[in-house]
C-alpha cells in the first residue's frame, strides 16, 4: 500500500493537536500504520522536545483512524472515545518535535461500539517509545 494523507473527517483534529498525519499500511481491517509527529507548535512541545506520554495521544489517534476505516462503507464516521489506557509502558522520557514517529495499532477485539487495540510508537531508526493497551468507544 502506497503512503498517504489521513483523509479529513476521520478524526476530528486540527492544528497542532493532529498529531497523525499518514496512513503508511493498512494490513488486513485489524492492524493500520500511521505516520506522525509532534508538531513544535504543539501546547505539549518545549524548547522543541515534548514528554514522551504524548506519543499515547498519537496512538489514540491512529487507533480512531482505524475505526473509522473499518466502519461500514458509505456510513457516517461516529466519533471515537478513547476509555481506558492499560498496560503502557513509556520507554524514553521525552521526545523531539517534527520527528517522524510511526504509530501501529491491531485491534485485538470488539464488542459493539467497544473496541481494544495494542499499540506501539516507534521513532527514528525504529526505537519504541511507548506500548499500551488501549479501548475505545465509537458513537455519541
Amino acid at each position: 500500500m502506497a503512503e498517504r494523507d489521513v483523509p479529513e473527517g476521520l478524526i476530528p483534529h486540527r492544528g497542532p493537536a493532529r498529531l497523525v498525519q499518514t496512513i503508511l499500511d493498512a494490513a488486513g481491517t485489524d492492524v493500520l500504520v500511521c505516520g506522525g509527529w509532534i508538531p513544535a507548535e504543539s501546547a505539549f512541545a518545549v524548547g522543541g522536545r515534548a514528554p514522551a506520554v504524548i506519543a499515547l495521544e498519537l496512538a489514540a489517534q491512529a487507533a480512531a483512524v482505524q475505526q473509522a476505516l473499518a466502519g461500514k462503507a458509505g456510513a457516517a464516521v461516529a466519533p471515537g472515545y478513547l476509555v481506558a489506557v492499560r498496560a503502557a509502558i513509556v520507554r524514553v522520557d521525552d521526545v523531539a518535535a517534527n520527528v517522524p514517529l510511526v504509530a501501529t495499532v491491531r485491534r485485538t477485539g470488539q464488542a459493539g461500539p467497544l473496541a481494544t487495540y495494542d499499540v506501539t510508537v516507534t521513532g527514528p531508526g525504529g526505537r519504541e517509545i511507548l506500548t499500551a493497551t488501549l479501548s475505545t468507544h465509537a458513537g455519541d
